[in-house]
Protein backbone atom coordinates (compact mmCIF):
# COMPACT_ATOMS: atom_id res chain seq x y z
CA UNK A 1 0.00 0.00 0.00
CA UNK A 2 1.74 3.75 -0.86
CA UNK A 3 2.25 5.46 2.28
CA UNK A 4 -0.43 8.33 0.88
CA UNK A 5 -3.09 5.85 1.24
CA UNK A 6 -2.03 4.48 4.87
CA UNK A 7 -2.67 8.31 5.96
CA UNK A 8 -5.73 10.30 7.45
CA UNK A 9 -6.52 13.50 5.33
CA UNK A 10 -7.98 16.66 6.84
CA UNK A 11 -11.26 17.49 5.05
CA UNK A 12 -13.34 20.57 5.47
CA UNK A 13 -16.17 18.55 6.93
CA UNK A 14 -14.01 18.35 9.91
CA UNK A 15 -14.33 21.42 10.66
CA UNK A 16 -15.58 22.48 14.17
CA UNK A 17 -15.95 26.02 13.54
CA UNK A 18 -13.44 27.63 15.76
CA UNK A 19 -9.83 27.98 14.22
CA UNK A 20 -7.76 27.43 16.82
CA UNK A 21 -9.30 23.90 17.33
CA UNK A 22 -9.19 23.12 13.92
CA UNK A 23 -5.18 24.02 13.65
CA UNK A 24 -4.61 21.85 16.54
CA UNK A 25 -6.74 18.90 15.55
CA UNK A 26 -4.47 19.27 12.06
CA UNK A 27 -1.23 19.14 13.97
CA UNK A 28 -2.69 15.86 15.87
CA UNK A 29 -3.73 14.27 12.22
CA UNK A 30 0.27 15.36 11.16
CA UNK A 31 1.49 13.49 13.91
CA UNK A 32 -0.86 10.56 13.74
CA UNK A 33 0.59 10.22 9.60
CA UNK A 34 4.29 10.29 11.13
CA UNK A 35 3.21 7.41 13.30
CA UNK A 36 1.82 5.56 10.28
CA UNK A 37 5.03 6.75 8.91
CA UNK A 38 7.23 4.74 10.97
CA UNK A 39 5.50 1.96 11.49
CA UNK A 40 5.55 1.52 7.51
CA UNK A 41 9.51 2.28 8.25
CA UNK A 42 10.27 0.82 11.14
CA UNK A 43 10.41 2.77 14.44
CA UNK A 44 13.11 3.87 16.31
CA UNK A 45 13.63 5.43 19.54
CA UNK A 46 13.70 8.94 18.89
CA UNK A 47 10.55 9.12 16.72
CA UNK A 48 8.35 7.20 19.58
CA UNK A 49 10.05 9.62 22.08
CA UNK A 50 8.71 12.61 19.70
CA UNK A 51 5.44 10.97 19.30
CA UNK A 52 4.82 10.44 23.23
CA UNK A 53 5.80 14.00 23.79
CA UNK A 54 3.40 15.53 21.22
CA UNK A 55 0.89 13.27 22.68
CA UNK A 56 1.38 14.96 26.25
CA UNK A 57 1.64 18.49 24.76
CA UNK A 58 -1.14 17.88 23.17
CA UNK A 59 -3.00 16.39 25.99
CA UNK A 60 -1.85 19.89 27.88
CA UNK A 61 -2.64 22.33 25.77
CA UNK A 62 -5.80 21.32 23.25
CA UNK A 63 -7.77 19.92 25.49
CA UNK A 64 -7.75 22.18 27.94
CA UNK A 65 -8.01 25.17 24.88
CA UNK A 66 -10.88 23.19 23.86
CA UNK A 67 -12.37 22.90 27.48
CA UNK A 68 -12.30 26.01 28.27
CA UNK A 69 -14.04 27.17 24.81
CA UNK A 70 -16.82 24.83 25.93
CA UNK A 71 -17.72 26.03 29.22
CA UNK A 72 -17.08 29.55 27.44
CA UNK A 73 -19.94 28.89 25.05
CA UNK A 74 -21.87 26.86 27.35
CA UNK A 75 -22.26 23.62 25.62
CA UNK A 76 -24.87 21.05 27.92
CA UNK A 77 -22.74 18.26 27.01
CA UNK A 78 -18.99 19.51 28.66
CA UNK A 79 -19.05 16.96 31.17
CA UNK A 80 -19.12 13.92 28.94
CA UNK A 81 -16.58 15.87 26.90
CA UNK A 82 -14.51 15.98 29.57
CA UNK A 83 -14.28 12.12 30.37
CA UNK A 84 -13.37 11.43 26.89
CA UNK A 85 -10.34 14.12 27.25
CA UNK A 86 -9.44 12.12 30.40
CA UNK A 87 -9.24 8.96 29.04
CA UNK A 88 -6.83 11.02 26.07
CA UNK A 89 -4.96 11.85 29.24
CA UNK A 90 -4.56 8.27 31.06
CA UNK A 91 -4.22 7.22 27.91
CA UNK A 92 -0.94 9.39 27.33
CA UNK A 93 0.09 8.27 30.56
CA UNK A 94 0.08 4.80 30.17
CA UNK A 95 2.40 5.23 26.93
CA UNK A 96 4.62 7.81 28.93
CA UNK A 97 5.37 5.12 31.40
CA UNK A 98 5.98 2.28 28.46
CA UNK A 99 8.39 4.34 26.80
CA UNK A 100 10.53 4.91 30.04
CA UNK A 101 10.13 1.54 31.08
CA UNK A 102 11.93 0.02 27.82
CA UNK A 103 8.89 -1.15 26.31
CA UNK A 104 10.30 -1.87 22.52
CA UNK A 105 9.58 1.46 20.33
CA UNK A 106 7.43 -0.93 17.19
CA UNK A 107 4.86 -2.21 20.24
CA UNK A 108 4.33 1.51 21.89
CA UNK A 109 3.83 2.95 17.85
CA UNK A 110 1.63 0.14 16.97
CA UNK A 111 -0.30 1.03 20.32
CA UNK A 112 -0.51 4.50 19.26
CA UNK A 113 -1.40 4.29 15.51
CA UNK A 114 -4.78 2.39 16.81
CA UNK A 115 -5.09 4.59 19.73
CA UNK A 116 -4.89 7.72 17.68
CA UNK A 117 -6.70 6.58 14.77
CA UNK A 118 -9.58 5.23 16.90
CA UNK A 119 -9.75 8.91 18.73
CA UNK A 120 -9.45 10.65 14.81
CA UNK A 121 -12.16 8.87 14.03
CA UNK A 122 -14.88 8.16 16.80
CA UNK A 123 -13.71 11.74 19.32
CA UNK A 124 -12.75 14.30 16.49
CA UNK A 125 -14.96 12.94 13.82
CA UNK A 126 -17.98 12.29 15.60
CA UNK A 127 -17.69 14.12 19.52
CA UNK A 128 -16.09 17.10 18.52
CA UNK A 129 -18.42 17.70 15.94
CA UNK A 130 -21.53 17.45 18.67
CA UNK A 131 -20.55 20.35 20.23
CA UNK A 132 -20.18 22.04 16.83
CA UNK A 133 -23.71 21.48 15.77
CA UNK A 134 -24.92 22.64 19.41
CA UNK A 135 -22.73 25.81 18.94
CA UNK A 136 -22.57 26.62 15.85
CA UNK A 137 -19.40 28.13 14.37
CA UNK A 138 -16.91 30.66 16.93
CA UNK A 139 -18.68 33.90 17.17
CA UNK A 140 -15.67 35.07 19.38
Amino acid sequence: MPESDAHFDWTPEMTVGEPTIDAQHQRLLAQLNRVIDSMIHGAASPEVAEAVKFFGDYANEHLAYEEAYMARRGYADIEEHKRWHQDFRDTYNLFKEKLESGTEPELILMQMEVYLGKWWTEHIQHEDHKYYEALGPATE
